[in-house]
């Protein structure tokens, strides 16, 4: 199983946190072909690697038998590089025809899974979506067919033939797969197209596509770990791709849910902070003046220093973490300080659909201060969502009255 292209991250650029692919590393800038910033992230090198081993070790010497093994390597490593090179082209498709329709393309990214075409700003129609989707898995299936041709005039003989034909199996399935219908794949995009010229709605078109997109996933795992116990490595492949799609599916989810937020601010639904805790303050105090009737263990509570300021956030659950034995003397910052990056401060004037991806970078905790730095409250992941089903409700209902 190959790439399942986590391509066009067709969204608004206030959504940082989908800007890189999952945490593969920062890899190798590539330059800009056609003006197009192109980079590859070392995972890459695996599926280099993998494709020439199986076609080195399998494909090859069961299609055509009776060459050496340099041969066979040979052909497998250049086979395998200029599938990457049609990857390349599927990732091309996209933007090109993205700025056809007047959006700008910040970078193509090749990595382990595949790539993805990062663009600035969203489609402007319904029409736009789909063309721009459709693009790349279009472009696989029509290079599977010129390497086909390419076989058949080679004489279907020798390694170059047996190359061409295996080259042009994998890029038609690459692009079937992609026409799959769930996000974040390529017949995702097209299915949120078709939803959002059905309903006129793209923030719901874009939820039913992630919906779509996180069942596909789970088949697509049970079908790996039954492949495993059949006694097929490729299962495991199969099954981190997806866990992958369920994954960016539920991300795409999060951030198409957001949207009905637009022109919101923090202010607006942000409620006080209830209690403040004092940074200093020990797991074992905060928690013996808790009562689980009164806060939510999800609930999280601003950290002061001695000055006032805020200085982090925590909930009811994380101090719960803290082992029994270490909460006389685990301090309040020392929580804060073993975490990753810095807490997320923000105003009441900050609009919602701007902090939603950062709250995601940053432990889905955002303080909402005031001019002096001061807490005056706290805003999760969850309160955004709770925010947007609200707002989704009430959209519908005005809907409904207005028929």
């Amino acid at each position: 199983m190959t790439n399942p292209d986590m391509n066009e991250l067709n969204r608004p650029t206030s959504a940082p946190a989908q800007r890189r692919g999952g945490g593969f590393g920062t890899g190798l800038r590539l330059g800009r072909w056609g003006g197009v910033a192109v980079s590859a992230r070392w995972s890459v090198l695996f599926t280099l690697a993998l494709f020439a081993d199986v076609l080195a070790t399998s494909a090859l010497p069961a299609a055509r038998p009776g060459h050496g093994t340099a041969a066979y390597w040979l052909v497998g490593v250049l086979t395998a590089a200029v599938f990457l090179v049609t990857l390349l082209a599927h990732e091309f498709a996209h933007a090109v025809v993205a700025r056809r329709f007047g959006m700008q393309v910040k970078g193509i990214t090749l990595w382990m899974l595949g790539g993805f075409t990062e663009l600035d700003g969203r489609s402007p129609s319904p029409h736009a979506d789909a063309l721009v989707a459709v693009a790349g898995p279009a472009t696989s299936i029509g290079l599977g067919a010129v390497s086909a041709l390419l076989a058949w005039w080679a004489g279907g003989s020798g390694l170059l033939g047996a190359g061409l034909s295996w080259l042009a199996s994998i890029s038609i399935l690459l692009g079937v797969f992609n026409l799959l219908p769930g996000a974040p794949l390529d017949g995702g995009r097209l299915l949120r197209a078709l939803l959002w010229w059905r309903y006129q709605d793209r923030a719901r078109a874009g939820r039913v596509a992630a919906r779509v997109g996180r069942v596909l996933g789970f088949v697509l795992i049970v079908l790996g770990f039954l492949e495993v116990v059949a006694g097929s490595f490729l299962g495991l492949w199969l099954a981190f791709v997806g866990w992958f799609i369920v994954a960016a599916a539920t991300a795409e989810g999060q951030l198409d849910q957001v949207e009905g937020l637009t022109g919101l601010q923090v202010g607006d639904v942000v409620e006080p902070a209830p209690t403040v805790l004092a940074e200093w303050w020990t797991v074992e105090q905060v928690l013996a003046q808790a009562s689980p009737d009164d806060q939510p263990v999800a609930r999280a509570f601003p950290l002061v220093d001695f000055a006032g300021q805020a200085a982090g956030a925590l909930t009811v659950r994380d101090l719960e973490r803290v082992p029994v034995g270490r909460r006389a003397e685990t301090r309040l910052r020392d929580i804060v300080r073993s975490r990753r990056g810095q807490p997320l401060l923000t105003r009441r004037e900050a609009l919602l659909t701007k902090i939603a991806g950062q709250l995601r970078q940053r432990g889905s905790i955002a303080i909402v201060v005031d001019d002096d730095n001061r807490p005056i409250g706290v805003l999760t992941a969850d309160d955004l969502a709770r925010v947007a089903r609200s707002v989704e409700r009430d959209r519908r209902k005005s809907a409904s009255l207005s028929i």
